[in-house]
C-alpha cells in the first residue's frame, strides 16, 4: 500500500500530477480488473506490451483495444502486478488502484494448520515425558 501525503512543509506540490484537475487524467492510470489500460483526458492513450514484455504508452489512434494490456489483479502470476509497479511518473502514468488481489494460504494460517495436524496424529505431547526421553546430560560450570 502506498498512500501519497501531501505535506505542506516539507514536499508541499509533490503530488499534484497526481491529484490536481486537468493534470491528473494525463499522469495517472486507474486499474481496473478486466479492463484495457486507457488514460488521457480524453482517454486517447493506452498501454500495450512492447517487444520485450514492457508496458509502453501507445496512442488508441494507432492501435487497437485489443492489442492493449488487460489489467487482471486475480492473476496468479505477479509478473503483471509487478510490471505496473515500475511505472512511475513522469516516464509513465501512474497506477492507481488495486495492483493484485490473490487469495492465497498466509503463513499463520498454514503453521496453525500444520500444528492442529500434529495434535491429530501425534497427540496432546506431554513436555515431562520429552525432558526424561533418551539420552540427557548436565551442564556444570569449570571451577
Amino acid at each position: 500500500v502506498e498512500v501519497y501525503q501531501d505535506c505542506n512543509v516539507f514536499n508541499t506540490g509533490a503530488f499534484q500530477f497526481a491529484s490536481k484537475k486537468g493534470e491528473k487524467e494525463q499522469n495517472c492510470i486507474y486499474l481496473e480488473h478486466g479492463k484495457p489500460l486507457i488514460f488521457g483526458t480524453n482517454r486517447e492513450k493506452g498501454i500495450r506490451l512492447d517487444g520485450a514484455g514492457r508496458p509502453e504508452v501507445v496512442n488508441l489512434s494507432d492501435v487497437k483495444e485489443d492489442d492493449l494490456l488487460f489489467h487482471d489483479e486475480a492473476s496468479d502470476n505477479p509478473s503483471h502486478a509487478f510490471s505496473l509497479a515500475q511505472m512511475r511518473w513522469p516516464n509513465s502514468p501512474e497506477p492507481l488502484g488495486v495492483f493484485r488481489a490473490v487469495n492465497r494460504p498466509t503463513y499463520d494460517g498454514e503453521v496453525d494448520r500444520q500444528f492442529k495436524k500434529c495434535q491429530a496424529d501425534l497427540g496432546q505431547g506431554d513436555l515431562e515425558k520429552l525432558f526424561n526421553s533418551g539420552d540427557t546430560w548436565e551442564v556444570k560450570s569449570r571451577g
